[in-house]
């Protein structure tokens, strides 16, 4: 019962995060145009929410409403979870290999401008930096790169990618994968604008020169990596709002994400009670020795 179990659990959880995906990519540019860039990358946050209270009791289950789920044979439970371990270690495995060669690239200079590493995280500057960019468009890429380090992206990256991973059967987490990492670029141009309103235009000016320079790691943070229209066209959007505004927004819709996967999600398996052996007996503590358990056998004398 335990492989039916878990089978039924990943599919739910799939299920749910796709849901998450489907009602982040309808709330993205809303939230953006109202509240701004940071908040439009953190409602990302929901998707892995909602898989993850899909996994415990729904409000149908804790009420034993509706029907419970059939169990999936065990054979083809066991061909579900095999598959999908295989296909987690193999994309685990490819995205490993790509990671090798981009840091492998970035030594040799081909690779950037972009930073490179998620618990120590440094700036990857190709060969022909002074080259391709100006003093003030270097200073706008590094700016950037540095607002990535300071907001802690590339561990975002680690998170997203490990999501992916796991997802990897589910096109819409990949799909939402790809423009969290969209989302995540443009809140850092909001930042950057931010902190040097006058140079918006000249800093539209270096995305589109940069935009050649793409980076392969998905865990790297790269400045000509994403869509260009999207991103310049953000840059003149308003700008971040309070700190407490987009606590205040997150935190709504993280409740919001959390009741409503609670109350639609369907009623799972019945799991049996499970009995543990010895379970009725008296306990003894304290030190008080249990008295010896007696057998049906005949000691009468022979």
């Amino acid at each position: 019962m335990l492989v039916e179990l878990l089978a039924v659990t990943l599919l739910r959880a799939q299920l749910a995060a796709a849901a998450g995906v489907l009602v982040v990519l309808a709330l993205r540019v809303p939230v953006r145009r109202l509240v701004g860039a940071e908040a439009a990358y953190k409602l990302w946050r929901l998707a892995p929410i909602a898989a993850l209270v899909s996994v415990f009791p729904s409000l149908s289950e804790a009420l034993k409403a509706g029907s419970a789920a059939q169990p999936p044979e065990r054979l083809l439970a066991v061909a579900m979870l095999a598959v999908w371990i295989v296909g987690v270690v193999g994309l685990a495995g490819f995205i490993a290999l790509g990671e090798r060669a981009f840091r492998r690239r970035a030594r040799a200079g081909l690779e950037g401008p972009a930073v490179m590493g998620v618990f120590c995280p440094r700036l990857v500057i190709p060969h022909d930096f002074a080259q391709r960019f100006d003093a003030g468009e270097r200073e706008l890429v590094l700016a950037h790169e540095r607002a990535h380090m300071r907001r802690g992206d590339p561990r975002g990256n680690l998170i997203i990618t490990a999501l992916q991973v796991l997802g990897w059967l589910n096109p819409f987490v990949h799909l939402g994968a790809a423009i969290a990492r969209l989302d995540q670029e443009i809140a850092c141009d909001a930042d950057v604008v931010a902190l040097i309103p006058k140079a918006r235009k000249r800093y539209a000016e270096t995305l589109m020169k940069a935009h050649a320079c793409t980076a392969a790691s998905p865990l790297a943070c790269a400045f000509g990596r994403h869509p260009l229209v999207a991103r310049v066209r953000v840059l003149a959007g308003p700008g971040p709002v309070a700190a407490e505004g987009l606590t205040v927004t997150i935190a709504a819709l993280t409740v919001m994400t959390v009741l409503a996967v609670w109350t639609l999600a369907p009623r799972g398996l019945d799991v049996p009670a499970f009995r543990v052996p010895g379970g009725t007996a008296r306990l003894f503590v304290d030190g008080v020795t249990p008295p010896p358990l007696h057998r049906n056998v005949d000691t009468r004398a022979r």
